[in-house]
């Protein structure tokens, strides 16, 4: 019955307002790299964007350019710009060479899903080209962070729900949980410039239940960027008055 108590206190608060959650209350925040042009320039954007980062460019020229590109290129994800694994846990499950291994497979899944998610799109702005154009958008993503899921990580989250409430070991074991951050930005093909950068980050979901992602090294990390993918897609495809809302702090079905 207690359990019950509290989450029913605790959904309804996290169900008010996710973005606050993960910008504030959560305390993830990201730090560009230099791979974006504009990192400094980036800011959080409520009302329009889920990512923590965001940066259009105001130049007249650019944006009436953009206006009249209809079509889209998806670069190769790099992760040149990678920084160290900074989780105790991590370092003890992970040597350098097996992460970077793990790295370049996560790069390949993220060109695989961006590439779904806009060849998917219902009400799409822009049809995917398989290569560079004169009249094609590039986007560019660099995988910026990654802590993969640890397994000690998930055995201390469970030990502290065992000996709390469900969902304590999430919230107390921070530094255990899984992390990636990923930063991009489009080109318009006529100007070459930036036309639109980001960068955002996400960190293992609150679980109401124990499902199998947590059992993966990359299992955050892919449901991650799905959910970039999707938003970003939704994010080109609809008009600026409408807010593309960022996925929740918790997951009841985790894959």
């Amino acid at each position: 019955m207690l359990n019950r108590t509290t989450l029913c206190l605790i959904l309804p608060w996290m169900l008010l307002s996710c973005r606050s959650v993960k910008s504030v209350v959560a305390a993830v925040e990201v730090k560009p790299s230099s791979f974006l042009p504009n990192a400094a320039k980036l800011t959080e954007d409520r009302k329009r964007s889920p990512f923590l980062g965001n940066w259009w460019n105001p130049n007249a020229r650019v944006q009436k350019a953009a206006e009249k590109v209809k079509k889209i290129y998806i670069a190769p994800v790099i992760s040149d710009h990678l920084r160290p694994m900074r989780q105790k846990l991590s370092k003890l499950e992970f040597s350098q060479e097996r992460r970077a291994q793990k790295v370049v497979q996560l790069a390949d899944y993220a060109h695989e899903k961006f590439t779904h998610a806009f060849k998917s799109a219902k009400t799409p702005r822009f049809t995917l080209v398989d290569a560079p154009a004169k009249d094609a958008m590039t986007l560019k993503l660099s995988i910026l962070e990654w802590e993969p899921n640890t397994l000690t990580g998930l055995a201390a989250r469970e030990a502290l729900d065992l000996v709390t409430l469900p969902m304590v070991g999430d919230l107390l074991a921070k530094p255990a949980r899984g992390q990636i951050a990923i930063e991009g930005m489009i080109i318009e093909p006529k100007t070459r410039k930036s036309w639109f950068e980001f960068a955002d980050k996400e960190e293992a979901k609150t679980l109401l239940l124990f499902f199998p992602q947590e059992l993966f090294a990359s299992g955050q990390a892919k449901f991650a960027i799905r959910e970039w993918a999707r938003q970003l897609v939704k994010l080109m495809s609809t008009p600026s008055d409408v807010k593309v809302r960022d996925s929740l702090p918790f997951q009841i079905i985790a894959f």
